[in-house]
């Protein structure tokens, strides 16, 4: 089978999975929305602002080192010790936080559920290894059955315990049990195990993924705080309410992350150095996997930018109105960070991990000025700033250190794919902010006709896959 088929075998394997996941996500927003309160949700994003910062370091690059190592079962129990370390360190640092950042907040009544949460650090580390494993040997269904099973049970307690009047709770507790879950079942059928090695073995086990925990760990740091520093700002000065509203907006742009980039990176990484190990070219490879990701992004964001009231009305009622204001930015940055974001991947696979940190520190010191003068404003215009300054700072930076220089794509390649769709968005940007509904309407028509032309080839190979997939099945049934 060639690389494409099989990455979009892989593809379609792991996204029903993670599509049926995230349609369980969107149905249980919808209910969700009803029971708790914006300022509930609010109250959940300040701890989080801090404790996703620290999950950052809990895999620090621990699954990559799995999947690019050659080394065997005695390797992967070490880095599942070095694992569990990382996981009890990071856990007692935020104990240590707790107070400061309840403090930091003017909300004592933080401590205690941000020392709940940390515990997700512990638990969590015990599934990084086996779903390492799982991905380096492309058993994408099992990954993808198991991501499914573990967020219908954190679903399910969800809607349980705000049904049951635990308010804010009902979205701390089941995050340990979902992490809980995933590792019951990669180890029930992979058997690695946990065997409590001497503490030489993790320091072996160290040195081989230093150079990608170091790298990847100092990218995590400046690119989460980029992401990150406008909850945190809306946080301080804003209120709880505003923060829950911006964190709902802010939450499309995750899931299109999740669903598409993630999808992608998941099972993009290993079959990539798969290719390159039986003497592939990932270079045209990953550019046709661009065009795909381009052209499925591109609903998310044109319903976004569109019909941005109509779909929070539909979706959460009239208590979360306001957000319709700031999803049209996000639904624009989806056509973007979307695409950017893959590209950690090849500057891994490349071994250009210090490289990758450099790029990832220029673009968070970018994106936090811009977030902070956004902030002097209105919570709005922090959306304002973010998407200006990824359209028209960011996305060009990444092109040229990315794509150019270290990636050797050349300057055709740039002007065919890329300036096209820089040009469109900065145009809709405008579009946007003026709400001109009938530019936007014209530039988004103007945008899918360049990607339907553009990847033209690639649609009729994907329509062509789908259908002898879709027929191999029902001839089973």
């Amino acid at each position: 089978m060639s690389f494409k088929k099989s990455l979009l075998k892989n593809l379609l394997t792991l996204g029903g999975y993670n599509y049926s996941s995230q349609i369980a996500n969107f149905l249980a927003s919808i209910v969700l929305s009803r029971l708790l309160l914006p300022e509930e949700y609010g109250y959940v994003a300040l701890i989080t602002v801090f404790t996703g910062f620290v999950v950052m370091f809990a895999d620090a690059g621990l699954s990559l080192a799995i999947i690019r190592s050659d080394y065997g079962w005695t390797f992967h129990r070490a880095v599942t010790n070095l694992s569990l370390y990382i996981g009890v360190i990071l856990f007692l640092l935020m104990c240590i936080l707790a107070y400061p950042i309840a403090y930091f907040y003017g909300d004592l009544t933080l401590v205690f559920p941000t020392l709940v949460m940390s515990l997700t650090f512990i638990i969590g580390a015990f599934k990084i290894v086996p779903m390492a494993v799982y991905s380096k040997k492309l058993n994408f269904n099992y990954v993808g059955k198991v991501r499914l099973i573990a967020n219908l049970v954190s679903i399910a307690l969800m809607i349980l315990f705000a049904f049951m009047g635990l308010s804010y709770w009902s979205l701390i507790l089941p995050q340990l049990f979902l992490h809980l879950v995933q590792y019951i079942m990669f180890d029930y059928k992979l058997k690695l195990g946990f065997h409590l090695y001497p503490i030489r073995y993790t320091i072996i086990a160290f040195r081989k993924t230093k150079s990608l925990i170091t790298n990847l760990s100092g990218f995590n740091l400046i690119n989460y705080w980029s992401r990150n520093a406008d909850n945190l700002i809306i946080g301080k000065y804003y209120s709880s309410y505003d923060l829950g509203i911006y964190n709902r907006a802010y939450k499309m742009l995750q899931l299109s992350l999740s669903l598409i980039t993630g999808l992608f990176g998941v099972v993009l990484y290993p079959s990539l150095k798969k290719f390159r190990d039986e003497g592939g070219e990932i270079k045209s490879e990953y550019a046709s996997i661009l065009g795909i990701i381009s052209f499925l992004n591109f609903p998310i964001g044109a319903v976004l930018i569109l019909i941005p009231v109509p779909f929070v009305q539909l979706l959460w009622g009239e208590n979360w109105i306001q957000v319709a204001e700031l999803l049209p930015y996000f639904g624009l940055l989806i056509f973007f960070q979307t695409l950017i974001s893959t590209t950690g991947h090849i500057y891994i696979l490349m071994e250009k991990e210090r490289t990758f940190m450099i790029v990832g520190v220029i673009s968070a010191i970018l994106m936090v000025a811009a977030i902070v003068l956004g902030a002097f404003f209105s919570m709005e215009m922090v959306v304002i700033s973010y998407t200006t300054c990824y359209m028209a700072l960011i996305v060009p930076f990444h092109l040229y250190i990315g794509f150019i220089k270290t990636f050797g794509f050349d300057w055709t390649y740039i002007f065919k794919f890329w300036l096209p769709k820089l040009v469109v968005g900065l145009g809709l940007m405008v579009a946007i902010y003026l709400k001109e509904n009938y530019w936007q309407m014209g530039l988004i028509i103007f945008f899918l006709i360049h990607l339907i032309y553009y990847q033209r080839s690639e649609i009729d190979k994907l329509r062509t896959l789908i259908v002898s997939r879709f027929k191999s099945t029902n001839g089973k049934v």
